[in-house]
């Protein structure tokens, strides 16, 4: 009687919004399978669901702690520390990638229009800014705030991959507008801009080429997840003067650390490197010889002083 008890209790149905594969899983937290895998084998976790039939399935918890170590990793603490950290720890760990937020009021009408998927209204509301703030204003206290925020509510599961991927788009298509109504000098220096392999997100890289180009560079935008020894060659054939590399929050951290210092050693000596983004701030050490931006302000610092 007791067995009979025990089989039905192992085939009780799991939990309702176990649907996520570990591909899924990967692709909704910016962690691949293989890092997850290891995780799993050195720490436990994240410990997936048993179906019935026997095959291992996450739900949406999992993607909410994931993202919450990504975060973490981003700031740059260890990937050992963030995944056995609590959920206490874990916020400790993560509250200095929420620094440059503005107050919640002057941003909260661009993630109700996220939400409702009202691009219109959300370029209307940047080019206000644009207008009213100016270039700089614009980026520094609405679009970088508003970034950093996107990327918090992300990891908080307050956004999903659809509405961050909408937000994304549609500051996209601004950006590249508002790109075009700069004048670029035609005898300034130029400055190689893009982002390390396996970056996909483009955003920071077209925030620094509108300073560039205010600050009296031109700039050359390559795009994003570009091979390191592609960067290195578009810098000498376009005579650079710097290299200009955007790392998100989501891909920030030993890593990133690692192709920073391999592109530093490529590079011609004479050619500055510049790091910019929320994944190149945090509590770790970078590698010699490279400029970090923490702030759009600081890269037109640097610019300006190079």
């Amino acid at each position: 009687m007791a067995r009979k008890t025990k089989a039905a209790g192992a085939a009780a149905a799991p939990q309702v919004d176990a649907t996520y594969s570990i591909g899924d899983l990967a692709e909704a937290c910016g962690i691949s399978v293989d890092t997850l895998r290891v995780w799993e084998r050195r720490s436990g976790r994240p410990e997936p669901v048993r179906l019935p039939a026997g095959h291992r399935r996450y739900t949406s918890s999992h993607v909410r702690w994931l993202r919450r170590v990504a975060t973490a990793l981003a700031a740059g603490h260890r990937a050992g520390a963030a995944v056995a950290a609590s959920e206490e720890q874990l916020e400790q760990m993560i509250a200095s990638a929420a620094a440059a937020q503005v107050p919640a009021e002057g941003l909260d009408p661009f993630f109700d229009a996220v939400k409702t998927y009202r691009e219109s209204a959300i370029l209307e509301r940047l080019w206000d800014g644009w207008r009213r703030l100016g270039p700089d204003g614009l980026l520094e206290h609405v679009l970088d705030p508003l970034l950093v925020r996107a990327g918090r509510a992300w990891a908080d599961g307050d956004l999903d991959v659809r509405h961050e991927h909408f937000l994304s788009d549609a500051v996209e298509h601004f950006l590249r507008a508002a790109r075009a109504s700069v004048e670029v000098r035609k005898d300034g220096r130029l400055i190689v801009l893009t982002t390390l392999p396996g970056e996909m997100h483009g955003l920071g890289i077209q925030m620094a080429a509108i300073v560039a180009a205010r600050t009296g560079w031109r700039p050359r935008v390559l795009g994003v997840n570009t091979p390191l020894d592609e960067t290195v060659r578009a810098a000498g054939e376009t005579r650079a003067d710097a290299v200009g590399i955007s790392i998100s929050l989501h891909t920030g951290g030993v890593e990133s650390d690692r192709l920073l210092a391999g592109l530093r050693e490529r590079l011609a000596p004479e050619v500055r490197l510049i790091a910019g983004g929320s994944g190149a701030r945090g509590v770790r050490r970078g590698p010699r010889g490279i400029a970090y931006a923490t702030t759009l302000a600081d890269l037109r610092r640097i610019l300006r002083e190079a």
